[in-house]
């Protein structure tokens, strides 16, 4: 859906950056990881009318498996899932999953900007949402009873940009409307 408006950011919470912690980086942790509880654990939202769950396991420093994959990136090379380092800009939009799927599920807010696309992922189907006019993506699984959030992140590279709306263009035109 193509829209002539201009995105209200406003529509998404304010980052959070380490510096309102004083770079007290446990600090910080600590605040994203209540968010996380709050949005995923003390209540689910919904997406394609199931809940999205979160992986718990391996738990890693007392957290939840999935908090991990919304607020560090990978650096091993052996794809070790523990080997993570924080990235801080996921960190500072922990807040924005949440409102994205809600503003998705419900057709509010920022819904109409949303791109999103299907991808096949192994035996699963993993869902991409996309909010262009922030880089930001969102990646949904889809099980039998509900959806699992994989992962988020700010694209920072152009390209990288490009080539997630080359495929929601992909998939807007296999389309066949009903």
């Amino acid at each position: 859906m193509e829209t002539t408006e201009e995105f209200d950011k406003s529509l998404l919470p304010e980052i959070i950056e380490l510096g309102h912690f004083n770079g007290n980086w446990s600090k910080y942790e600590e605040y994203l990881y209540k968010i996380f509880l709050r949005d995923f654990v003390y209540s689910k939202p919904l997406f394609l009318a199931k809940q999205v769950q979160y992986r718990r396991n391996p738990e890693i420093e007392g957290k939840i498996q999935t908090f991990f994959h919304i607020t560090s990136v990978n650096t091993s090379s052996a794809k070790d899932p523990n080997d993570r380092e924080p990235d801080l800009r996921r960190c500072e939009r922990i807040e924005w999953i949440r409102v994205m799927i809600d503003h998705y599920y419900y057709n509010t807010g920022c819904c109409k900007y949303i791109k999103v696309w299907p991808e096949e992922w192994k035996n699963y189907v993993r869902w991409h949402l996309l909010l262009p006019e922030v880089r930001f993506l969102i990646v949904i699984e889809e099980r039998e009873t509900y959806n699992l959030l994989i992962t988020s992140f700010y694209l920072e590279r152009e390209h990288q940009l490009r080539k997630k709306l080359k495929k929601f263009e992909k998939y807007e035109k296999q389309k066949t409307p009903f």
